[in-house]
């Protein structure tokens, strides 16, 4: 019989003990139970990793040291993987978390893992770059795979050298099945007219409007980069790919700022809880002078913030107003 919430949390912190009993609990003092899976005294903040994805973990964790000040923070991994990726964002934290695997109940420092490499760019058909050209379609490569969005949005990718047009995994292959007969450009023009009349201010309840809002932020910067102070932008990859359209995910660039740094721009949504992880990882990939995060205005909130300044790098928070926000006058 599966565990409930409650259960859950008692069985981890109970485990937490048990792992601190060997390493001289009377040292440790008064612990006391935090939020998620940790216990804490008044100098530490001890977590073991459960159900969580790593980079949700570490977020977590960051978020629970925002509620008080100056906690050291220590997270014990039962998955070898999963620590040594924890052990590569932590590297660029300040100060860094201690991150342990658990071998056979005790705790061993571990080495970080490399970021997996990124995919050769490969040339687009020029049927996709014509039909990009011809609809506004905005071309990005990423991850190795190329797409067409309107205002952030796919609506049309290469697969396997073969074009293909919908919003989302479904929406492709419904349209293949079901648009089969009719000329590629036709069914484009109709995935086109519906996203662009969904994505504008005003429509901010339409579904196709709340979807990748992060990429939104990030197509009005790639179309006004001097808003920004920067002659141009480049899209960058994220550290891995999202499993979904529905999956929030920060979305990135790199511009060349006026003094001639390198700046990492990050663009978000809301408060996710992966988003340092997310910056970590990138900043390990492209090594920038400092980052620039972008927030809608009502976003920039006190425990984000908190959360951003553990990364060990100049970085500054943009607000603006997002495109699907009517502006206010």
């Amino acid at each position: 019989m599966p565990l409930d919430e409650e259960q859950r949390l008692s069985l981890n912190r109970s485990k937490l003990r048990k792992i601190l009993s060997g390493e001289n609990s009377q040292e440790f003092g008064n612990l006391t139970d935090a939020s998620g899976n940790g216990i804490r005294n008044n100098s530490t903040l001890w977590v073991i990793a459960d159900e969580e994805t790593p980079e949700s973990l570490l977020g977590a964790s960051l978020l629970e040291l925002t509620t008080k000040d100056e906690l050291d923070l220590v997270i014990f991994f039962e998955n070898l993987q999963n620590a040594r990726v924890t052990q590569r964002r932590a590297s660029v934290l300040n100060p860094p978390p201690s991150i342990f695997f658990l071998s056979d109940g005790e705790p061993v420092p571990v080495e970080p893992i490399a970021i997996a490499g990124r995919d050769n760019v490969q040339t687009a058909p020029s049927e996709f770059d014509e039909l990009c050209l011809k609809f506004g379609l905005k071309s990005i490569c990423e991850c190795g795979t190329w797409k067409g969005e309107i205002l952030g949005l796919e609506v049309m990718r290469v697969t396997d050298g073969e074009i293909e047009v919908g919003v989302g995994k479904f929406d492709r292959e419904a349209n293949s099945l079901m648009g089969s007969d009719r000329p590629l450009s036709e069914v484009l023009a109709s995935a086109v007219e519906i996203v662009s009349s969904s994505r504008n201010p005003g429509s901010g309840l339409h579904p196709l409007s709340r979807l990748a809002r992060e990429r939104w932020l990030r197509a009005d910067a790639l179309a006004n980069p001097e808003m920004f102070g920067f002659e141009n932008l480049t899209c960058v990859d994220p550290p891995r790919e999202r499993e979904s359209l529905r999956e929030a995910m920060p979305a990135a660039a790199i511009g060349i700022d006026k003094t001639g740094e390198r700046v990492l721009i990050v663009f978000s949504v809301g408060v996710d809880i992966c988003l340092v992880s997310f910056i970590a990882d990138l900043i390990s990939i492209e090594r920038p002078d400092r980052v620039e995060v972008v927030l809608p205005e009502k976003d920039i909130l006190v425990p984000v913030e908190k959360c951003l300044s553990y990364l060990d790098v100049p970085l500054n928070i943009k607000g603006v107003v997002g495109g699907w926000e009517t502006p206010t006058v």
